[in-house]
């Protein structure tokens, strides 16, 4: 676990204005990194304003912090912080980016091209640990709601604990979490075990889709454009579908495929030590982990199963 560098810190300190982007279609750990982060910064006296991709999902509103989403956009600030986003191009930004001072980019992806002003990448469980470390290194009491959002970024970026990006800082910092709240239950079973009605549809549709590629270990899901919008769009896939195939007995990696728009797909990308699967993402404009990767796609899909197919066989001659 590196130190938090002075220079981010005194960022934070010596400047006044700040707003926070993430990622297109943000996840748990976007979104509870910016709740935990954005409330830190209000209690020091900063001004924080959000730009987010909208509407989240129902498992991620119930933070309060929410309401102040979107709300207000200024000309310019003094930083404009990243969080959780591995390239500039994947942040969803305003049309028109405001005038700042510095660029921000606080992030724990592999495939980080640290495009911004200032960068902290660190190889961690979730950008909400490093966002924890932020906010304990510069004296910002952690209230339970900030607390729910550091929890809902670790678990859910690591599976619940389940994935191999977890460490022992994991860990200590989510025992640090039950200090400021004793009861995680609740909301555990909010992210990964209760879905609606049409996001259970949604994912048997998924599972139904899965295929196995060439009689490798690969797994193959896709949802097309008129699935998805028969059961309510793309705001009902849960993270944990894109899992699945990982579930599966045998299966080393899995693409998921979302045609969220008629031939454009979001494709998200999963797999098992060791093999690494985020130069696919960094091919296609995307990026993420070795075990955890998404970008967008729009071609034949022959094309990535052949890639899928020819990352498998190049690596598993390493196992």
């Amino acid at each position: 676990m590196k130190k938090i560098p002075d220079e981010i810190l005194n960022c934070f300190h010596n400047n006044q204005r700040f707003l926070i982007l993430l990622h297109q279609k943000p996840d748990g750990d976007a979104i509870g990194s910016a709740v935990a982060l954005g409330k830190g910064l209000k209690r020091l006296n900063k001004t924080v304003d959000y730009y987010i991709d909208l509407p989240l999902e129902d498992k991620l509103v119930f933070f309060n912090e929410v309401q102040f989403f979107n709300q207000r956009l200024s000309d310019c600030y003094d930083v404009i912080v990243y969080l959780d986003c591995s390239t500039s191009s994947f942040a969803f930004s305003p049309a028109e980016m405001p005038a700042a001072k510095i660029k921000l980019v606080l992030d724990h992806h592999k495939s980080n091209a640290s495009y911004g002003d200032l960068n902290f990448v660190e190889i961690t469980g979730a950008t909400a640990e490093i966002v924890f470390r932020v906010l304990r290194a510069l004296g910002v009491g952690i209230d339970e709601e900030m607390a729910d959002a550091i929890f809902t970024g670790i678990t859910t970026d690591t599976g619940s604990f389940q994935f191999s990006n977890v460490t022992f800082e994991t860990h200590y910092i989510a025992s640090q979490l039950y200090t400021i709240k004793s009861d995680f239950a609740h909301l555990s079973k909010r992210l990964h075990t209760q879905k609606t009605i049409a996001q259970m549809k949604m994912t048997g549709e998924a599972i139904h889709s899965l295929e196995i590629l060439d009689s490798l270990p690969i797994a193959l899901m896709i949802l097309d454009h008129q699935t998805i919008n028969k059961f309510g769009g793309a705001i009902n896939i849960t993270d944990d579908v894109a899992n699945l195939g990982q579930n599966t007995t045998g299966v080393a990696i899995t693409a998921f495929l979302k045609e969220v728009e008629p031939g454009d797909y979001r494709v998200s990308l999963r797999a098992k030590y060791p093999f690494d699967i985020h130069e696919i993402a960094l091919k296609y404009g995307g990026g993420g982990h070795e075990r955890a990767a998404g970008f967008n796609f729009s071609g034949d899909i022959n094309e990535l199963k052949r890639d899928l197919m020819e990352v498998y066989e190049s690596q598993n001659g390493k196992c």
